[in-house]
């Protein structure tokens, strides 16, 4: 899927609005409860969304051709939960800098409350708070980003099965 500017900065406004009204929500919820209470949808929309928000800190100029996966699998996170995982790509050109956007990327995660964030030699990984998980990473000779996304945790709903396409 070709991604739009525009609709990156809808997807940046989004999430950022999910996350704060999952913040105040969890407030009153353990984090079990809170994992409980999160839905395929919902997960699945904060993992591409946070897809969304690292490859908007792509400059514009060094952002070739976007791609993101729109449906895959469910995998287990464990005690009957899943997670939706997704991958964004960006080809990067004109002579991108690929460190600085990997670090802009860690720093933009390291500002989320409950994470944690670790550098890695040609990525970045964070690892959330409700059992997901991404990490951003420059590959095939510092040509590509591509950003995997483990979505938050949740149950499934009757008559949804995991290993079906969602």
């Amino acid at each position: 899927m070709k991604l739009k500017r525009r609709t990156v900065e809808i997807a940046v406004s989004a999430v950022l609005a999910l996350t704060v009204s999952v913040s105040v929500a969890s407030c009153a919820m353990s984090p079990m409860e809170e994992t409980k209470a999160m839905d395929l949808k919902t997960a699945k929309g904060i993992a591409l969304a946070m897809e969304d928000e690292a490859a908007a800190l792509v400059p514009v100029e060094n952002a070739g051709e976007q791609t993101q996966f729109e449906t895959a699998p469910l995998l287990g996170c464990g005690d009957g939960l899943y997670s939706w995982s997704g991958r964004s790509s960006v080809a990067l050109v004109g002579g991108a800098d690929a460190e600085a956007i990997l670090e802009s990327i860690a720093v933009m995660w390291e500002q989320m409350p409950g994470v944690v964030v670790e550098r890695q030699d040609e990525r970045v990984d964070m690892t959330g708070s409700q059992g997901d998980f991404y990490s951003a990473g420059v590959w095939e000779s510092g040509t590509m980003l591509k950003i995997d996304s483990f979505s938050p945790c949740f149950p499934l709903e009757d008559g949804q099965h995991p290993s079906d396409e969602y």
